[in-house]
């Protein structure tokens, strides 16, 4: 394999990876998203079951929950005559990663001028 189709592989993943991660967290960046996923945790539910829960027409939570559905964080399941939603969190770990590295970015700028503050009041060398 050549490096050019190598990188062209990569390449590929890192979009892919990206647009999920933009889908998952368009579906968080709304309120009854968020909320229909963490009574998810809970126990699976008909859509039904959650549209009672909202002052909202079936069909908007059938929208919300399609949005849920294409970003991977609800699977439905068929059970008997029922479709079941369950949560999924495979595709939270891509959050939760991309938050560690924002994470320890901060954390290393903000060491760096915690440093640069050190040095300000004892009078050092700021040049590392």
């Amino acid at each position: 394999m050549t490096n050019v189709s190598l990188c062209s592989i990569l390449n590929c993943m890192v979009e892919y990876n990206s647009a999920n991660l933009d889908n998952v967290l368009h579906a968080l960046s709304n309120s009854t998203r968020r909320n229909i996923v963490l009574q998810l945790t809970k126990k699976d539910f008909t859509v039904n079951e959650l549209a009672e829960k909202y002052d909202m027409s079936l069909q908007a939570v059938s929208k919300h929950i399609q949005v849920l559905v294409k970003s991977g964080l609800v699977v439905k399941q068929k059970s008997g005559r029922e479709r079941l939603c369950r949560v999924s969190y495979k595709p939270l770990e891509s959050v939760s990663d991309m938050l560690d590295e924002y994470r320890r970015f901060w954390e290393a700028r903000m060491d760096s001028l915690e440093k640069y503050f050190e040095n300000q009041k004892t009078g050092g060398d700021t040049d590392e």
